[in-house]
């Protein structure tokens, strides 16, 4: 190679069987995982090591979980099959022809995954749709006797993340404090996408409050999200659904030129411009006091605002890719929330996990005690001839 750089040698599979090993053998694949489609979805496969230490791709989810989404899915067709063909639409609107698109489920699901700690690790959380479902960031409001009010931010990681930001001085606390202040930002964008759509006061984006049902639960996101895309569809599609480039550094004091020049994503300025004056001709609204141009390039902004706690991999405030903000939030139906939370009796984490909710795709068994697995891994990864028919976590 030019230059004086060498080229790495070629890992053999006993390389890469041990480094898969030595990263997932501190949770196992349990060895009852079900692999078999949820709603015609499959799920995902990760790399990981059995408890025996056979490494391999493995997915699904436990009996126990299994038996739940099994449950859903009976009652799921049962409703699908009193519903008149002319009203079974999907959530845009058009025909579905599936149980899934009438739910609003289009793509994969995760199960098990070599997560370190979690409902994943033991096969007892599905996540629906990741890529069109993403972790936000959330807010919880506290009126205090005098009528003072705080906010206490929180989304993935909120537990580790707001203990830090309280802490002693030093590096954990400044990056800790950046999350919330990035966090911070995008739900006052929820509340500038309620109030260009006409609504009043905050958006509420909460964890659950006690009694609260879950299709009360679903629907003030769902308004959240719907305002949102709305907003944000004036001046960007809604596909495609990954944005794979970092945000432009603090958004919301961001020159305009270098917004502008950055966020490729966006629609020819002038059309949006238009689109964005037709909308406030035909909505007047007090209560927004941009001009048109204005509000395109606020939008620009909170584009950039919101879409980082949407990010693909671990919490940080510069993600190399995210999930389109445009899309929204939500995309699976009030329905099948209430399935999943009333008939499947499973925890939704986009509202019921305190403040680590935000977590759109999420459902768990909440107690991942029903299931953890057994037995720890062996000495050493088996050889690759030994694991050659590997995948499927049987």
């Amino acid at each position: 190679m030019s230059g004086g750089q060498t080229r790495r040698p070629q890992q053999t599979q006993e390389e890469r069987d041990q480094r898969t090993f030595d990263r997932t053998c501190s949770s196992p694949a349990p060895t009852n995982l079900d692999t078999r489609p949820f709603l015609g979805k499959s799920f995902t496969q990760s790399d990981g090591v059995s408890a025996e230490g056979r490494v391999g791709r493995f997915g699904g989810v436990n009996p126990t979980l299994r038996g739940r989404l099994d449950a859903v899915e009976a009652e799921l067709n049962t409703r699908w099959g009193a519903t008149p063909e002319d009203q079974r639409l999907k959530p845009d609107g058009s025909r579905a022809s599936t149980v899934a698109d009438w739910c609003g489920v289009r793509g994969s699901h995760i199960g098990w995954r070599p997560d370190r700690s979690g409902h994943h690790r033991s096969g007892s959380a599905i996540d629906i749709d990741a890529a069109a479902n993403p972790y936000i960031a959330i807010r919880q409001t506290n009126t205090a006797e005098d009528g003072t009010t705080t906010e206490t931010l929180g989304g993935e990681e909120a537990g580790r993340i707001n203990r830090q930001a309280r802490g002693p001085a030093g590096a954990q606390r400044d990056a800790a404090q950046d999350v919330n202040a990035q966090r911070s930002q995008a739900v006052a964008v929820y509340d500038r996408a309620r109030t260009f759509a006409g609504e009043q006061g905050q958006a509420n984006v909460a964890p659950r409050s006690g009694g609260e049902t879950a299709g009360a639960q679903y629907d003030r996101m769902r308004a959240a999200s719907d305002h949102l895309s709305q907003y944000l569809g004036l001046v960007f599609r809604t596909a495609p659904g990954t944005v794979s480039r970092r945000p432009v550094e603090d958004p919301q004091n961001a020159e305009r030129d270098v917004l502008i020049a950055a966020i490729t994503e966006a629609n020819p300025q002038a059309a949006s411009v238009a689109a964005i004056q037709a909308h406030l001709t035909a909505h007047p609204n007090p209560a927004w006091t941009l001009s048109a141009d204005e509000t395109y390039v606020q939008i620009l902004r909170d584009y950039e605002s919101v879409r980082i706690p949407m990010q693909h991999g671990a919490v940080t405030t510069t993600p190399g890719r995210t999930r389109n903000p445009a899309a929204g939030f939500l995309q699976f139906t009030r329905s099948f929330t209430e399935v999943m939370a009333n008939t499947g009796r499973l925890r939704w984490g986009g509202t019921s996990m305190g403040m680590e909710s935000g977590d759109m795709m999420h459902f768990d068994l909440d107690r991942a005690a029903e299931a953890v697995p057994a037995g720890v891994c062996a000495a050493g990864p088996q050889s690759a001839a030994a694991t050659s028919g590997g995948g499927g976590g049987s």
